[in-house]
């Protein structure tokens, strides 16, 4: 081979290289959520406000937002209603919400007298809810923290920092359904 062939084919090798984890990346719907590589969603039970058990295998077989949250999270308290919602909007397609509050039962309680909240809400202690947020793919460690689940039990979508809104959410869950 000349020097020339050998160019054009490292020019090429290179090119074709590049390409690949472009090719391979997911997109996202909403600049608010990241798509990831699909992997199973971690198993989780706590204790609703009613002191019952509560496991993620609850909503097998549906499209579920797993939204973690505390009371004295302002963003958490803003996303509320928009995740209402997306509950009354998609519930019936089979698409769950579930909050899982980082925080003290009377904290939770007092919160949910001030906000009518329509989808399962359950409780743990900082570290424990924190640590499967981390499983879930919270890598900055804050609140709030919302990870998309498949039918499958795959975690696809995880939100970045920040706030989200019904559309954000939305845009996600539609490819899901």
């Amino acid at each position: 081979m000349t020097t020339t062939t050998l160019r054009h084919l490292a020019t090429w090798l290179l090119v074709i290289t590049a390409s690949i984890p472009a090719a391979l990346a997911q997109e996202s719907p909403s600049d608010r959520f990241r798509a990831v590589e699909a992997y199973t969603r971690p198993a989780f039970t706590f204790n609703t406000v009613e002191n019952q058990p509560l496991s993620v295998d609850e909503w097998a077989g549906q499209v579920v937002l797993v939204d973690f949250w505390a009371s004295w999270c302002v963003p958490c308290r803003q996303e509320m209603p928009e995740f209402n919602r997306l509950r009354a909007e998609y519930g019936e397609q089979g698409f769950e919400v579930v909050g899982i509050a980082a925080d003290d039962l009377d904290k939770v309680q007092a919160f949910l007298a001030e906000v009518p909240i329509n989808f399962p809400i359950i409780y743990g202690d900082v570290d424990s809810v924190m640590k499967i947020a981390a499983e879930y793919g919270n890598n900055f460690g804050g609140l709030p923290f919302s990870a998309v689940i498949d039918r499958d039990g795959n975690v696809r979508y995880v939100q970045r920092p920040g706030l989200v809104s019904f559309e954000d959410v939305e845009a996600v869950v539609r490819t899901l359904l």
